[in-house]
């Protein structure tokens, strides 16, 4: 919590076991093969695009009716950081919306903002990183961006498992580096509004 008072981002390596993670890796690539994730878009509600060049990722969003048992245990998780992340900054977060991520290889996904300054009701971006044989030259990085200058680059976060990241989610540019290997992740935001 330091860290993202401090700097408005965060990185942590041991927030989730290990095995929960793999077992989240493993249910992602198995719902991946059954088809059950789809192409991911770009744009805003009604005017949403598919284009691989700038997005390249497969992803399936999780809903608590249909939820399996593990994911209903990252979710209660994520329901109990809300709650956390109210305590300690008063962000008035009411609820989140998170998805399985793949990238196949060649997938990336080009800077952007995760709410345009000024707008949206995305006040903290998370993800879960579930790739247990990263290795350097795999690509998939996040990169993060200074706020006042997107060409400024802050740091760059390698995808390993188990590593959970946090920033406000209107203040950074970021992207995801083209991807060597499947790079999978569990991401979502917090949010301040109702539905």
């Amino acid at each position: 919590m330091e860290s993202l008072a401090q700097d408005n981002w965060a990185t942590a390596n041991d927030i989730f076991p290990s095995e929960f993670c793999m077992a989240l890796a493993q249910e992602c690539h198995r719902l991946h093969h059954e088809g059950e994730l789809t192409k991911a878009s770009i744009g805003h509600a009604g005017s949403k695009t598919i284009n691989a060049e700038i997005r390249g990722d497969f992803t399936l969003w999780l809903e608590e009716n249909t939820a399996s048992e593990l994911q209903q245990s990252f979710l209660d998780q994520m329901e109990l950081l809300k709650s956390k992340l109210n305590q300690f900054f008063y962000l008035g977060l009411k609820r989140f919306e998170s998805h399985f991520a793949l990238y196949p290889p060649g997938g990336g996904y080009d800077k952007h903002i995760d709410n345009h300054r000024g707008s949206g009701a995305r006040r903290i971006t998370f993800v879960l990183y579930l790739n247990p044989d990263w290795k350097k030259g795999d690509g998939g990085e996040l990169s993060l961006y200074e706020p006042d200058d997107e060409n400024q680059l802050i740091t760059q976060i390698e995808p390993r498992l188990g590593t959970f990241v946090l920033f406000r989610s209107e203040l950074f540019p970021h992207q995801v580096e083209k991807s060597h290997s499947h790079r999978l992740s569990l991401t979502g935001w917090f949010r301040n509004d109702a539905s």
